[in-house]
């Protein structure tokens, strides 16, 4: 899935003639390496780039490696509605068509779709409907845990997709809380502050303050990300989250919480800490802790949620 790509496989990928992908990579516009033999070879990421740059449709999807795309049409992001997503994202996850989730994701990215709002959207919705199926049948849980793990496939599978990161870009380190067992909440943070031109560090779930603290100072990370989607301790907690914020004050870094469980805390007993109610608020977060990062003289600052919902 990760191998180069030549101007022609990409050209007949997306359906133009091979002459204006060589223009276009002359021009700047689609970044190439050369091979010994003086080769254009095109990374995969700068390719998915490219493509959502100039909203071309993938037509060939099998040049790029991404089979499962071939489950449908190839402008289907463009000929139905954000309601037909959601009625066929649920559809498919609820019984188990794995390729067609991630077929799905894929195109909708491919399309122009923020990884917030593929998440915000047809992902939550169709989770918060499906995981209420327990109640009507002990079945609901084997859908459920079917589903969270469709969907996990297809998350990981997008940021594989992401555009490459140069080795100098800021890190971004998170996790579930300490006794947080959901592994895909944190998962999509991950893949929405890559989407923002972070390196993530997704440490997953059930992740104590201190091991979070570690790695943060360890990659020197200048935003931490907390999923808490449950929260037994709800004072520990808040305790915790304070202290972690302090600390990560020390190296110029911000936190940033997420989650049902940090949706109840009153944003008076977090003062240094930001809280998303949604993946596109930790996307607006994101942004403005990069914009932050800007040299001096910079007047950016990462936004006040807080503010932002008053």
């Amino acid at each position: 899935m990760a191998r180069p790509i030549t101007p022609k496989m990409l050209a007949r990928a997306i359906g133009v003639s091979e002459s204006s992908l060589k223009r276009w990579s002359d021009e700047g516009r689609l970044s190439a390496q050369r091979t010994v033999g003086g080769h254009r070879r095109i990374a995969l990421a700068e390719a998915i780039r490219f493509i959502r740059s100039i909203g071309a449709t993938v037509v060939r999807p099998d040049l790029l490696g991404l089979t499962d795309l071939v489950a449908l049409p190839p402008d289907w992001p463009t000929r139905v509605s954000p309601d037909d997503v959601r009625k066929a994202f649920h559809d498919a996850l609820e019984n188990g068509r794995a390729q067609e989730v991630r077929a799905m994701v894929q195109s909708l990215y491919l399309g122009g779709w923020a990884p917030a709002s593929i998440f915000d959207g047809p992902m939550r919705e169709a989770m918060v409907e499906i995981g209420t199926l327990y109640l009507h049948a002990e079945w609901g849980i084997v859908v459920e845990h079917r589903a969270t793990d469709i969907c996990i496939q297809a998350v990981n599978q997008l940021r594989l997709l992401s555009p490459a990161r140069d080795t100098a870009a800021p890190v971004a380190v998170g996790s579930a809380a300490e006794h947080d067992p959901y592994l895909l909440p944190s998962l999509m943070a991950a893949a929405v502050l890559g989407d923002c031109g972070f390196v993530d560090v997704n440490l997953g779930s059930i992740t104590p303050p201190a091991v979070l603290l570690n790695a943060a100072r360890h990659y020197k990370a200048k935003l931490v990300w907390i999923s808490v989607s449950t929260a037994p301790d709800e004072r520990r907690l808040i305790n915790d989250l304070n202290n972690l914020a302090t600390c990560l004050k020390e190296q110029g870094g911000h936190l940033v919480i997420g989650g049902r469980a940090a949706s109840g805390i009153p944003p008076a007993q977090l003062p240094d800490v930001a809280i998303a109610r949604s993946m596109a608020e930790l996307a607006a977060f994101g942004r403005g802790v990069m914009a932050s990062l800007k040299p001096a003289g910079s007047e950016d600052r990462p936004p006040d949620l807080r503010e932002s919902r008053a």
